[in-house]
């Protein structure tokens, strides 16, 4: 396996206290002109058993320590891959709320072919009408749901502060080979079968 080969199938475990980001955009290593903050809440299930809700604690106390595992990250972009293209919770929202104004057009198409093809009446209409309604709720589908390029090309996958570490993929092989230089002192690259460590 080569050093590149390597490297595609590889995530990187990086010290959260001095993970550095290169001064390019990750997807297009053109020069910055924005940052994306990009917020990952880190994985401490022992804090919020099931036992913890039994017990009658203060809610507002768990919800605040849960505030804390949460670590945000700026990565700087350029201005076509930076904050205005990346999705918020508001493009998400978009899904759920297409999906639930569609749902009863859809529903009501479907019932009309049904009707339709037991009466022998025309089909052209209901199934025109189911097309238009479906391919509407597949391109917000799309445009709430599906990734972004830069978060296509930089994925969290893990943050642990008591491990001081963070684990990330990165799809840009140029990208990535100067993020390993800034990092090199505090970098293990992770592969399925082998791990090899910097620092």
């Amino acid at each position: 396996m080569t050093a590149s080969e390597k490297k595609k199938s590889s995530k990187i475990m990086v010290k959260l206290s001095k993970i550095q980001f290169p001064e390019v955009c990750p997807v297009c290593l053109e020069e910055p002109e924005d940052l994306v903050f990009v917020t990952i809440f880190e994985k401490a299930y022992d804090d919020y058993t099931s036992s913890s809700w039994m017990k009658a604690q203060d809610k507002t106390a768990i919800a605040l320590n849960a505030a804390q595992g949460a670590i945000t990250f700026a990565i700087p972009t350029c201005m076509l891959h930076g904050s205005k293209s990346v999705r918020s919770l508001r493009t998400k929202l978009v899904a759920a709320l297409g999906f639930f104004v569609l749902f009863y057009p859809i529903l009501y198409f479907l019932l009309q072919i049904n009707v339709a093809i037991g009466g022998s009446r025309p089909l052209l209409q209901p199934v025109l009408g189911l097309t238009a309604t479906f391919s509407i709720l597949v391109i917000l589908l799309i445009y709430s749901l599906f990734p972004r390029a830069l978060e296509r090309a930089i994925r969290f996958h893990d943050v642990s502060r008591a491990k001081d570490s963070v684990l990330l993929s990165i799809a840009n092989a140029e990208y990535s080979n100067q993020f390993l230089n800034l990092n090199n002192m505090s970098v293990n690259i992770i592969d399925d079968e082998t791990t090899e460590t910097r620092g």
